[in-house]
């Protein structure tokens, strides 16, 4: 399905290789710790339990909440050392979504994927949702979890031109354009509007 994104958009203030900034780890959170227990009593209410699932994006930390009961959790990111260091994961893989877009996984492997407040990064977004879309299984969901939280020189210029409502709006075209899924679903998961991080939620299943 044509799009109406243009490479310009996807332009950054640091536009080096990626590998280069995340060689060094960064073990630091995108969200306070009230948005942190949303984003994993969200994730808890999206994906069922015993599920084989993917951290797209992962860092040293995924959210999940406790007592959460998963078959394998996955990650897949930049940083090796970050990925070691979460106790969340059950195994890693370092690997560059925007180098090359395609996941290394068979098809219809995952039971759901999340990427947690890192959707600001991503260079080419509908190529990544539509290999997002061949390793997920029937009808398994694709959360987005997102804050205005960001490393400002990797956040992608269309993705810092927008406000809030609007950076909704362009996760919902990326399922749009990648195709394949169902109607994306938003909600709003701020714990304290104005005390502390917003949170916002996009999510779309197979179809």
């Amino acid at each position: 399905m044509a799009h109406p994104f243009t490479p310009e958009m996807f332009q950054r203030m640091d536009d080096d290789d990626d590998g280069v900034f995340y060689a060094f780890p960064r073990k630091v959170v995108h969200i306070d710790e009230p948005a942190i227990a949303a984003a994993g009593q969200y994730m808890a209410k999206t994906f069922a339990p015993q599920g084989v699932l993917l951290d797209l994006m992962s860092s040293w930390r995924s959210h999940l909440p406790r007592g959460f009961v998963k078959q394998k959790l996955i990650g897949l990111g930049l940083n090796a050392e970050e990925m070691a260091d979460n106790p969340d994961l059950d195994e890693y893989i370092v690997h560059d979504v925007n180098a090359n877009p395609q996941l290394p996984f068979t098809d219809d492997f995952f039971d759901g994927v999340v990427i947690t407040v890192s959707i600001q990064y991503l260079t080419r977004p509908i190529e990544v949702f539509a290999d997002v879309r061949r390793v997920l299984k029937g009808e398994s969901p694709f959360l987005i979890l997102f804050s205005n939280r960001m490393f400002p020189t990797k956040a992608v210029r269309v993705w810092q031109a927008l406000r809030d409502e609007q950076r909704v709006e362009l996760v919902r075209s990326y399922f749009h354009y990648a195709g394949g899924y169902d109607e994306a679903v938003f909600h709003d998961l701020s714990p304290h509007p104005g005390i502390s991080d917003p949170l916002y939620a996009v999510c779309a299943r197979k179809s």
